[in-house]
């Protein structure tokens, strides 16, 4: 077995072992079947639902930018490429590895690499810009809440914050100073290769190569949203429809379990609120940290459902994710031969 699939192993145990360390150590395991047998299904159902809005709309999106660029794809075509990349990111640190098997997906479907990379660099701002200013929002309105449930969760909330709003402005000046930003970025990796780097020359060169190729690519996603400014507006309000699925989960999970105190939207933006602030941590799936802040945040609203709701909610909006993205690639795994042996058939054709 490939040694990339060991590590790909690897992480799905990591990540259920840190879950059984939570059953076996919280006092609440007890009280599991009690929690069980009160819950209500059509809150649930809800909470699938919401997941699968997750799933579409970032399915969506990919549609719309596809549609603009002139490469019109089909619905099945856009989920599989979509559960491909959830996949993917589940099982890399910091979700790193979604993208670059979407662009080799694509690229076996015959869409150009830059094509591609612009596709999916638009719908990563998309979906940052639509997390980040709902969690401004949480931010204004329940900031002290989080404060009084968890100091540790709301200092990674403003790290995690202050990390995406750097990203987001990092991206208005490629807008508007692409050239400013790629002689700081060239500097920055000369100043880091001396100091850390072996073999200097050869790897900065290397360095250098990759920043020049994302500058050059993600200025082709940033001149792809001027010339569309309507596609650009319509991926981003889906993007917030999609945000706000995947934070529902959470409030129907609470309603499933027979509570009620809390409104929909102060749950809601919390989990906003821990979302940001786990995105940072350099764990596939942000493991250890996502539980620890559910638990931090949560137990206050949960009491000794906590583990339940905890358990739910990691099943849909990670392990679920896993499935259906493993579904994806073994799909696409039996299409890729097919087109490969299409090729060869034509090629023996014109030889």
């Amino acid at each position: 077995m490939k040694k990339q699939n060991w590590k790909r192993i690897f992480v799905v145990l990591l990540t259920l072992a840190v879950l059984a360390g939570f059953v076996l150590f919280d006092k609440d395991v007890q009280n599991i079947q009690t929690v069980l047998q009160a819950i209500s299904p059509w809150w649930l159902v809800g909470a699938l639902a919401c997941t699968l809005i997750y799933f579409l709309g970032d399915t969506c999106m990919y549609q719309i930018a596809c549609r603009d660029m002139q490469i019109p794809q089909p619905f099945h075509e856009g989920l599989i490429t979509t559960m491909i990349g959830f996949f993917y990111s589940a099982l890399t640190p910091l979700s790193s590895g979604g993208q670059p098997f979407q662009v080799l997906q694509m690229r076996s479907r015959g869409i150009h690499v830059g094509t591609a990379t612009s596709v999916l660099m638009v719908k990563f701002m998309a979906w940052h810009i639509a997390l980040s200013s709902i969690g401004l929002i949480g931010a204004v309105f329940c900031g002290g809440t989080l404060l009084r449930h968890s100091t540790m969760m709301f200092v990674l909330f403003c790290i995690g914050f202050c990390l995406h709003a750097f990203c987001a402005g990092t991206g208005l000046m490629l807008m508007v100073r692409p050239n400013v930003v790629s002689r700081m970025g060239r500097a920055v990796i000369g100043f880091a290769s001396r100091l850390l780097v072996r073999k200097k020359e050869e790897r900065t060169a290397r360095m250098h190569a990759v920043w020049d190729t994302f500058i050059g690519e993600y200025r082709q996603a940033v001149a792809f949203a001027l010339r569309h400014r309507s596609g650009m507006i319509e991926i981003v309000l889906v993007a917030l429809f999609e945000v706000v699925g995947y934070l529902s989960v959470t409030y129907c999970v609470y309603r499933g379990l027979g509570f009620s105190a809390v409104p929909y939207p102060e749950m809601t933006l919390l989990q906003a609120m821990l979302s940001i602030g786990v995105a940072f941590v350099p764990l596939p799936g942000a493991s250890v940290a996502t539980e620890g802040g559910f638990y931090a945040l949560f137990t206050t609203y949960f009491g000794d459902s906590r583990l339940v709701a905890m358990l739910i909610w990691r099943f849909l909006t990670y392990y679920l994710t896993i499935l259906l993205g493993l579904l994806a690639v073994v799909i696409d795994g039996f299409r890729a031969d097919k087109r490969c042996a299409q090729r060869v058939d034509e090629q023996g054709e014109e030889g």
